[in-house]
């Protein structure tokens, strides 16, 4: 048996944190389970091409840092004497890449967690952080949140005065990223608290990959040296199985593995690491090679029995719970007031979490009876992207602590499978009756039925059947429909937030108690979200949106101002009223047109820019004549006096969606025969010419009798023609002779040309397939000298077309110079243009044909 530890150079610093174990090499076992764990990955290309099929992050359009931002917390520290080394430009600007994937990951989570309570608070992010880091880096962004949020809380006289950023000690703008999480919409409600743990969270994520850069290229602590690059980062990243799975690109959570797959596990898990378990004698000598042994299997990625799995879990936890003996605070599993029990695994915890680690031939190995498969039927998974054992662990139990379970259920582990391995998706955890496995097993004969009795109860409450709620309530005990379970929920809480209008109204009935909220800090009731403490029925009902449930209660007498009416102890929790008017309301048009009138002539253009936002919040149905007449008049007015790009931007984007996704009406043919044609032999023919045109110096051939009926300008019998070239002249000819467009190729660079000598000579038809053709082949490079040609030779149909196709692409339009200096450039108003004028025109049109005509 053998072990060696060993001191990454990404983790030289003297934080005890910093230190991690390195496993090399294999461990026979009397499983066979822990070959698996020190696989070092060969630089094979087939390791490139198992990540590249993996799903991958979105990529961030907007985030809420400058690289100025990032820049100014790497620079930190060096006035009071800290490292003079400095980070180039460029490693800055990766830093600043590589930080959005952890910005997205724990939006993500957090925005799942925030489910159950349609709400996002600072405990949704603080959970969602220790679902994405490990336990170190977790306990450090945590701590650096509850920081920031005290700072916050503390400030009082002048700091009042200061915005939230300097509030809060922090360098990353809290507003930002609270518009931030409003536009990625995390949650329908999204608490400041939750903004400025988020904030927190992602500068100190900034600061400790700076520590531990500086830390690999200083081991002794000394300052001075070049500059950090781009490459000393990327390197350190690599070899730091803390960040490189984080900061991956992968939408599955690399955990507990650095760039070249070798497993670890943090040093502090280890008692014996810094002496804390050096005493003399063979039975401590045996303990710690009993622990050693644990933790190597901590580190498989699969298992060969569920006995085996059990075995494992079972004397994992007890580890952890011994550890937060020795040392309170650094024990993986943490403890707080209201949960002083440890945390348990169910059995179908267990079952579910060994169908993701069981290996066929392993079981084969465990059981001599069991015959390996001939022929697979499953991929296995590559070693790549399996996660070990102790992360599994990790990752379950913080979903159980988040919904203060004193229980690892099956979803806990069905939650991690999703975040851990790729191509898996689950749905959110839902609110509902929570099994009180674990209260159970911890109670007396009598105890334990009434439990299962009460259980039983909310379960038949909770499946809809109203025929059952008299036999439910029996089953409840004592306290009957008011009965509360371990978090401190009625069947009408869970009612209201399911939205079953049915069942509450027949709780109503049966005399629940409309106004009970859910209790404080109590032993009695030990799964009590922190957040929902002091909640009502109708909390929950205006939380989830359910309207009708909140007429119901509201009808039955349930009080507006929930439980701070009666409450006799100090209550700090939001009343129904507050979270149904934070919820705020639909923007009605004429408000709409009224607010951004108002905020555009007192020139706060920060406001008109948010106002513009909003607009794609009002319900199509809801547009009018006063829209029409009134709120396109506004908005043109300001697209013609403002120099803000992102306001005209905002602007092109509402112009696009108001003209709608059908396509631009196209142009029709002009039907019309010519009255006489000619063999296509006659043309260019001196035979029987009566009349000649001089065309560049070139005498071209053609007849009175075709001219005279084609075109209303007279013609002699001898025409000289200027500024016009010989090809446009024999296609004009070509259109008389063979009586239409049909056997016609026009190039498409003379379709300008030809339309200009069509309208010169009065050839409608002609002129109208040259506008046919410009519409076909008109593109945003184009489409400006297509309409300014338009313009000019009266064709009205193609400028229609034209306007329209400016409307549809405005917002890349707004980038070109040529239709910049269109609708703003002086020439525009020289030439008796005003394309502004003319688009409003359309738009108008348009949005009356679609939306107010087609109601009538």
């Amino acid at each position: 048996l053998s072990s060696c530890k060993s001191n990454s150079q990404a983790f030289a610093s003297s934080q005890p944190r910093g230190n991690w174990w390195y496993y090399s090499g294999s461990m026979n076992s009397r499983n066979n389970s822990w070959d698996t764990v020190n696989t070092v990955l060969p630089e094979d290309p087939e390791v490139a091409d198992i990540f590249s099929r993996c799903a991958k992050l979105p990529d961030l359009e907007e985030f809420p840092w400058t690289e100025e931002d990032i820049g100014k917390i790497l620079r930190k520290g060096k006035a009071g004497g800290g490292t003079k080394r400095d980070f180039t430009q460029e490693a800055v600007r990766r830093l600043s890449v590589l930080l959005r994937r952890p910005l997205i990951r724990i939006s993500r989570e957090a925005q799942r967690l925030s489910v159950m309570h349609s709400k996002c608070t600072r405990f949704e992010i603080q959970s969602a952080i220790k679902l994405i880091q490990s336990w170190s880096l977790s306990e450090s962004c945590v701590l650096a949140t509850v920081k920031a949020l005290s700072l916050y809380s503390m400030s009082a006289g002048d700091g009042l005065r200061k915005g939230k950023s300097a509030r809060c000690g922090l360098t990353f703008s809290v507003g930002r990223f609270f518009r931030w999480m409003v536009d990625t919409r995390i949650s329908v409600r999204i608490h400041e608290y939750a903004a400025i743990s988020l904030t927190s969270c992602m500068e100190n994520l900034v600061e400790e990959i700076k520590a531990r850069v500086v830390a690999s290229q200083s081991p002794d602590g000394g300052g001075g040296g070049s500059e950090i690059s781009a490459e000393v980062l990327e390197m350190v990243i690599n070899n730091d199985a803390e960040l490189w799975g984080v900061l991956q690109p992968y939408e599955h959570l690399i955990c507990g593995k650095n760039a070249n797959g070798v497993l670890s596990l943090p040093a502090y898990f280890s008692p014996y690491n810094d002496g804390s378990m050096c005493s003399n004698g063979r039975a401590d000598a045996y303990a710690q090679l009993e622990l050693r042994t644990l933790e190597q299997s901590l580190l498989a990625t699969c298992v060969g029995s569920i006995s085996e799995l059990s075995d494992l879990v079972s004397r994992a936890m007890h580890h952890m719970q011994c550890l937060n003996t020795l040392r309170p605070g650094m024990s993986p599993v943490r403890q707080n007031r209201q949960q002083q029990q440890p945390i348990s695994w169910s059995p179908d915890a267990l079952h579910t979490l060994y169908y993701f680690l069981r290996c066929p031939q392993m079981e084969s190995m465990e059981n001599p009876n069991l015959d390996p498969p001939r022929m697979a039927l499953n991929n296995e998974r590559p070693f790549m992207l399996l996660p070990p054992l102790m992360e599994w662990m990790r990752v379950a139990i913080t979903y159980a602590e988040h919904r203060r379970s004193l229980t690892v259920d099956s979803d806990d582990i069905r939650q991690t499978a999703r975040l851990l391995l790729p191509g898996l998706d689950c749905e959110p955890r839902q609110l509902k009756p929570e099994c009180c496995f674990s209260s159970f097993r911890r109670m007396d004969a009598k105890a334990a039925t009434e439990k299962f009795q009460q259980d039983l109860g909310f379960r038949m409450l909770n499946c809809g059947r109203t025929d059952l709620i008299n036999q439910a309530i029996e089953a409840l005990g004592p306290e009957g429909v008011n009965t509360m379970d371990d978090q401190g929920m009625t069947p009408l809480m869970y009612a209201c937030s399911a939205g079953d209008e049915a069942m509450v109204q027949m709780l109503i009935d049966a005399g629940a108690n409309l106004d009970i909220p859910v209790p404080g800090s109590s032993s009695r009731y030990p799964s009590v979200h922190p957040d929902s403490r002091h909640w009502t029925a109708l909390t929950f009902a205006v939380l989830h949106g359910h309207i009708s449930v909140v007429q119901l209660l509201l009808d039955a007498g349930a009080h507006v101002e929930g439980s701070a009416v009666n409450s006799g102890e100090d209550n700090y929790a939001e009343t129904p009223l507050q979270l149904a008017s934070a919820a705020g309301i639909p923007w009605k048009l004429h408000v709409w047109i009224e607010s951004l009138q108002t905020t555009f002539y007192q020139s706060r253009y920060s406001v008109v820019q948010n106002l513009l936002r909003e607009f794609v919040t009002i319900k199509e149905e809801d547009y009018n004549e006063e829209l029409v007449n009134d709120g396109l008049q506004l908005m043109f007015e300001i697209l013609r006096t403002s120099k803000n790009e992102s306001i005209n931007q905002q602007l092109a984007s509402i112009f696009t969606h108001c003209y709608g996704s059908s396509p631009i009406p196209g142009i029709p043919e002009i039907r019309k025969t010519l009255p006489a044609r000619l063999d296509p032999h006659f043309l260019n023919n001196k035979d029987m010419s009566d009349v000649t045109f001089l065309v560049e110096g070139k005498l071209f051939y053609a007849h009175k009798v075709l001219l005279v009926t084609a075109s209303n300008r007279q013609t002699c019998e001898f025409v000289f023609l200027t500024a016009l070239a010989v090809f446009l002249f024999q296609m004009l000819m070509q259109y008389l002779y063979y009586g239409g467009t049909e056997s016609m190729e026009i190039p498409t660079a003379d379709i300008l040309e030809l339309l200009s000598a069509a309208s010169l000579f009065q050839l409608d038809g002609l002129q109208r397939h040259c506008e046919i053709l410009c519409a076909q082949t008109i593109s945003t490079e184009s489409c400006v000298n297509i309409y300014k040609y338009a313009k000019i030779h009266s064709a009205q149909e193609l400028v229609c077309f034209c306007e329209g196709f400016f409307l549809k692409h405005m917002s890349a339009l707004l980038d070109q110079e040529p239709f910049k200096q269109l609708i703003y450039g002086r020439n525009s108003k020289v030439q008796g243009l005003d394309p502004l004028q003319d688009l409003q025109s359309t738009l108008a049109s348009r949005l009356h044909s679609i939306y107010i005509t087609s109601r009538v």
